[in-house]
């Protein structure tokens, strides 16, 4: 199996149970479209290279303002790991988007809108 696909197979675990398959099915073909190596350098990078938890609390949401928003079914982010970062960001708002993956704007957009434009109005306001 192409590199590429085995880790666009790992993408389709990442997907809420209920998102239609043609949607899941597209991301796979996203995912699996990368070079080699591409993929594995990506979640080295956010796993070991970067780390931005002194940098949370500095960032001043008075000037930008910040939502943070995951699915329920995110085990790559999940919603008690995106609470963390909302406790260290002062003023952050988040919200934990039932019946969505990791990719809820890609798996299942119609789902994910009624959570998306409330908070690019909290953003605009």
């Amino acid at each position: 199996m192409y590199g590429g696909e085995l880790c666009a197979s790992y993408t389709l675990g990442l997907c809420a149970p209920a998102s239609p398959e043609a949607s899941k099915r597209e991301n796979w073909w996203y995912y699996s479209q990368g070079g080699p190596g591409v993929y594995a350098g990506d979640v080295h990078y956010y796993s070991f290279d970067w780390d931005a938890r002194e940098d949370l609390k500095r960032i001043d949401t008075k000037k930008c303002k910040v939502s943070l928003l995951t699915g329920e079914y995110d085990y790559s982010c999940t919603p008690a790991m995106s609470e963390a970062v909302a406790k260290a960001i002062p003023g952050a708002r988040l919200t934990i988007m039932k019946g969505m993956g990791h990719f809820p704007m890609i798996e299942n957009y119609p789902s994910f809108r009624p959570f998306l434009l409330p908070e690019l109005q909290f953003m605009t306001a």
